[in-house]
């Protein structure tokens, strides 16, 4: 199996629900093709860089999933004649995933959703005697 991440841009005005139902049914167009979602991310609602059919913003949603070259074009396929999908990219990340692999990647997203947050570390600003020095004058002689 390759590992690809599929980006597509959905209209801005859809409903979560609508947006949930999108991704469902892409998952599950790979799921029945015997691959593997490893992860979906909404990265929500953006400004395009320009006009795609007479929108200026639309909802971007990442699919990262694991499979055969067919699942990529089935997807790109249905991609192409759904109304409600602006722009789609396809990308191969890596050649070859093993089993394995995937199930490490699958347990640290668990692991990483189960763990509790943790508060960012402050900064602290930076002492004056850790500045660079300053360049000296030029002296003419």
């Amino acid at each position: 199996m390759k590992r690809y991440e599929t980006l597509f841009i959905v209209q801005s005005e859809l409903s979560s629900d609508d947006i949930t139902a999108t991704i469902d049914r892409y998952s599950k167009i790979i799921t029945d093709m015997k691959g593997t979602v490893l992860k979906v991310e909404r990265w929500g609602k953006r400004k395009l860089a320009y006009l795609i059919r007479k929108q200026s913003r639309g909802f971007y949603i990442l699919i990262d999933f694991a499979g055969r070259r067919e699942i990529v074009a089935e997807i790109e396929r249905i991609l192409k004649f759904d109304d409600k999908v602006l722009k789609y990219m396809s990308v191969k990340l890596a050649d070859s995933i093993t089993a394995e692999e995937i199930e490490k990647e699958l347990a640290g997203q668990k692991a990483e959703a189960e763990a509790p947050a943790e508060p960012l570390a402050t900064i602290k600003p930076a002492s004056p005697a850790a500045a660079p020095p300053a360049p000296e004058a030029a002296t003419e002689g």
